[in-house]
């Protein structure tokens, strides 16, 4: 595994403890030819992290200029990349006055975070597990869930004062869009697609950038019953949340 460090004038970073906690996490994975791309940029609300596992990419595929990664194009790309690899793409805030610290996730889990190691480690962890399920064919079947459950078992098992707990939804009103949807789904234009699942392939119909027009893609996660979008993978392993009225159904006799 070979790591690379980003970060502003402004965010002074400990490389030895980052190289530790990579390491330590990745430790009983084989991460051969995975590259690790952190950004240490201020922003409490910028935390992601994308795993790209799906094809070998190239140094031209280290950076971006489009979607949610598009601040990448402002840093160098590395000299030393090998001609093939897979990618994890990690943000995060080092600013230690932020710590201790509560997140919640897009999927519905809150993680308490005593340090910025205890973060960092945790994200990794996430990321590594969607690298273990689709390269080396580890954790079948498993999605976002199970990556948040893997991730904080894992940098528990290993020291780290991490906890989480997945969060409880609360009931809804009888009269909420959801329910109503679900009621009535002619109200829904997109009622068709809220029974595809994960790895279903849907067909690109309409791309301003006509990249990715007519082109197959993948179901990443399932659709929330008041969504407009749809989170698919493109063939050059990339994930977008793509507009579902840009997208059309493959069915069996397609």
């Amino acid at each position: 595994m070979k790591y690379y460090i980003f970060h502003t004038p402004s965010r002074k970073i400990d490389t030895e403890r980052v190289r530790t906690c990579l390491l330590h996490i990745a430790d009983t994975t084989d991460t051969s030819d995975l590259i690790v791309a952190l950004y240490c940029l201020p922003g409490a609300a910028q935390t992601r992290g994308t795993a790209y596992v799906h094809k070998k990419l190239t140094p031209r595929d280290f950076s971006t200029g489009r979607g949610k990664w598009a601040f990448t194009k402002k840093f160098p790309v590395p000299y030393d990349l090998p001609e093939y690899y897979k990618l994890i793409r990690l943000r995060i805030d080092s600013n230690n006055k932020r710590y201790p610290f509560i997140e919640r996730d897009i999927y519905g889990w809150k993680f308490y975070y005593p340090s910025f190691n205890d973060h960092l480690a945790t994200l990794f962890a996430h990321e590594l597990h969607h690298f273990r399920r689709y390269h080396l064919h580890l954790h079948t079947g498993e999605g976002e869930q199970s990556a948040n459950k893997w991730a904080v078992q894992h940098v528990q098992s290993l020291g780290y004062a991490v906890n989480a707990e997945k969060v409880k939804k609360k009931n809804k009103s009888k009269s909420s869009l959801n329910t109503l949807l679900k009621k009535f789904p002619l109200l829904d234009p997109y009622a068709d697609f809220r029974h595809l699942r994960i790895d279903d392939q849907v067909f690109i119909t309409h791309d301003p950038s006509r990249k990715y027009l007519h082109q197959t893609a993948t179901v990443k996660r399932p659709i929330r019953s008041n969504s407009k979008r749809l989170v698919i993978t493109t063939r050059d392993g990339k994930s977008w949340r793509w507009p579902m009225k840009w997208i059309g159904r493959i069915t069996p006799d397609d």
